[in-house]
């Protein structure tokens, strides 16, 4: 949460995102890190490109491959998207129906690196590590003002 937090206030061109749970295998692993650049960096969006979108519920953001995208003659795009491992696509289980437009996709994965985002996913499940995390961050601050 505050990496989002930091990338907001700098208006930084990309983005990460911890891959957790197996929906993108056997592409991605779970605990894997994915880049991404923001609007796609200015390419436009393609058939394969994994991609990071916001779904119809839930704040949590969904990195899935795009598998059809049809152009529009407006100049929109409709986006159906899924995860590798997945049977069936994203259409009713994230967005409910019509498939995405250009403006529901947050940024166009870039790259990756392989287990990366471990110390993430161990925080969130474990609550020991969470309170031994915590410790060493109060720590290193009650340290770092007392020098």
């Amino acid at each position: 949460m505050a990496y989002t937090a930091v990338e907001a206030a700098t208006g930084a061109e990309f983005t990460s995102r911890v891959v957790v749970s197996g929906s993108m295998e056997p592409a991605f692993e779970r605990c894997d890190l994915l880049l991404f650049r923001k609007g796609g960096g200015g390419d436009p969006i393609r058939a394969g490109d994994v991609v990071l979108f916001k779904p119809a519920y839930g704040d949590v953001p969904v990195v899935h491959r795009v598998i059809e995208l049809h152009e529009r003659r407006d100049g929109g795009a409709d986006i159906l998207t899924k995860g590798d491992n997945n049977g069936v696509d994203d259409s009713e289980f994230l967005y409910r129906g019509p498939w995405l437009q250009r403006h529901h996709v947050m940024a166009k994965a870039v790259g990756y690196l392989p287990n990366a985002g471990w110390p993430s996913v161990a925080i969130d499940e474990r609550p020991v590590v969470r309170k031994v995390a915590v410790g060493v961050l109060g720590l290193g601050v009650l340290v770092t003002a007392l020098i």
